[in-house]
């Protein structure tokens, strides 16, 4: 990585088993994506994600994950379900890229006028 600045972001990531390849995968994306908001936010006060599994018939995991940052003046939170883990890491990590490309102090949505209201308010003098 020359030529990038790292970003030390305080992550914590509860409830994932250590042995496993798989979790250490998903760990390994949270913390990348949560690096690459940290270029934009570099005021990360904390960022935790909690893992929950629930065993279900013939040795299927489900994964409930709950995801909470906090910044100075704002904090996101969101869950995400499914069942592999690195999956669901994969779309917290897209939710926390559409964090960083929607524009701040803006509504969501912006109407611009259609180009016949703008020639029919230009005529209207």
């Amino acid at each position: 990585m020359a030529g990038q600045e790292f970003v030390e972001v305080p992550v914590q990531v509860l409830g994932l088993q250590k042995d496993d390849i798989e979790s250490r995968k998903a760990e390994l994306k949270f913390q990348k994506s949560l690096q690459a908001f940290g270029r934009i936010h570099s005021d990360i006060i904390e960022a935790r994600a909690v893992v929950k599994t629930s065993l279900l018939e013939k040795e299927r995991r489900r994964y409930e994950v709950q995801v909470f940052i906090k910044l100075p003046k704002e904090h996101f939170d969101f869950e995400e379900e499914g069942w592999s883990i690195e999956e669901v890491f994969e779309k917290i990590g897209e939710k926390i890229k559409r964090l960083m490309t929607k524009p701040r102090d803006k509504s969501s949505h912006r109407r611009h006028p259609s180009r016949m209201e703008m020639e029919s308010s230009r005529f209207a003098e």
